[in-house]
């Protein structure tokens, strides 16, 4: 692939994210002036229930699709065998959920059927360079969500519209694939059982990754309640909107380090420098406006989360590092490596959580989150340096 093909993927996938993650602050702002700090909290767990659960019952597959269907640059039986393997997962997920008693919960957790099919194909145009349709997608996605939001009342017919929203999200992107990709194909379904060893590593590497990025809403939400949960929650929206340039030029960068162009090495590099720089940017921004974001963005009731929020933005430095270790990895067949090194940062984060937010409340959940971030990074460069230095003396 080459360096124009690269740029204009990044462009695509840029825009992408952007339109993602500018909706999804947009719908968190709405919600959150309608629902009020503890109704917004509780959302927030349940919104972090259903992310844990599409990341398990995606198990890994997205990446792996990415990469194989870039690869063979055709839709493979690889795509019909991980949605059926989606589909039995979602199942399993649901009915576990049903030990919460929590209608909410419960309706919204049914999302994970159509999130299946819209997880396949989504993966699908990205690796055969169909960026401009993963972005119109995007676009769609939010613009659902910001419609269940304006015309909800309270959680339980959020979730209901979010739901009815993902059906019809789902159903628009399996004809837009159907139209778009020439062997694309879902049905009949396929016996996943060729994959399931190959994807293991996948599923692993996807569901620390989730629970490490979920696990402080869920500590909050068991050891402070609803209302911290709320504040908690309006934070790290805002820091992870802010990381919509690093998914774009990575998921733009995947399908070409995976063919192992030297152009795309070579724009990996380039891309690290300017994410670092970008970072760095955004975290002096929070760090001087963090108020006014706040008030704008959620009113006068989650002023509280301003010092917080500007803590937290230093916290996109070491994220930048991690990220682009964890992504050289898997271009290079070795995600293994990722999985052990995002379990021994799924330790240090637990660690952290339980010991900083009984003593220190809300601001010991940041510190936590801020700190472990750190020292992931840490850990992915040990692991990395270590892998690459030993695999280099090998060969």
């Amino acid at each position: 692939m080459s360096s124009h093909s690269i740029k204009r993927n990044s462009i695509w996938l840029l825009l992408a994210r952007i339109t993602a993650q500018g909706l999804a602050i947009l719908f968190t702002a709405i919600i959150a002036r309608k629902l009020g700090v503890d109704d917004f909290g509780q959302f927030s767990f349940i919104a972090s229930l259903l992310l844990v659960g599409n990341t398990f019952t995606n198990f890994g597959t997205d990446t792996f699709l990415v990469r194989e269907t870039a690869r063979a640059n055709q839709v493979t039986d690889i795509a019909a065998q991980s949605f059926a393997l989606q589909l039995l997962l979602s199942v399993l997920y649901c009915v576990a959920m049903l030990a919460y008693r929590s209608t909410p919960l419960f309706l919204y957790s049914l999302a994970l059927f159509p999130l299946a099919i819209f997880s396949v194909n989504n993966a699908l145009l990205r690796a055969l360079n169909r960026m401009d349709l993963f972005w119109f997608l995007s676009l769609l996605n939010g613009s659902i969500q910001i419609f269940a939001a304006v015309f909800s009342v309270d959680v339980l017919p959020l979730c209901l519209f979010l739901l009815i929203g993902q059906f019809l999200l789902s159903t628009f992107s399996y004809l837009i694939c159907r139209a778009s990709l020439p062997t694309f194909r879902l049905f009949p379904l396929k016996k996943f059982s060729p994959i399931l060893k190959l994807i293991l590593p996948f599923a692993a590497l996807t569901v620390l990754l989730v629970l490490i990025q979920r696990l402080g809403i869920l500590s909050v939400s068991a050891l402070l309640g609803d209302s911290a949960t709320g504040l908690f929650s309006s934070i790290t929206r805002v820091v992870d909107g802010l990381k919509l340039g690093h998914y774009a030029i990575l998921g733009a960068l995947l399908p070409a380090l995976s063919l192992g162009s030297p152009d795309s090495w070579k724009s990996f590099r380039n891309a690290f420098v300017l994410l670092i720089s970008v970072s760095l940017i955004f975290a002096v921004v929070l760090l001087v406006f963090a108020r006014p974001i706040i008030l704008i963005l959620y009113g006068n009731e989650f002023t509280q989360a301003s010092t917080p929020l500007a803590l937290l933005g230093w916290s996109l430095l070491p994220y930048t590092i991690s990220s682009f270790i964890s992504y050289d990895l898997i271009a290079r067949g070795l995600e293994s490596v990722v999985v052990k090194s995002a379990l021994v940062s799924l330790v240090i984060y637990i660690a952290l959580y339980l010991w900083l937010i009984p003593t220190r409340g809300l601001i010991g959940a940041v510190w936590s989150a801020l700190i472990g971030e750190c020292l992931q990074g840490i850990v992915f460069v040990i692991f990395y340096k270590v892998t690459v230095t030993f695999k280099v003396t090998v060969t």
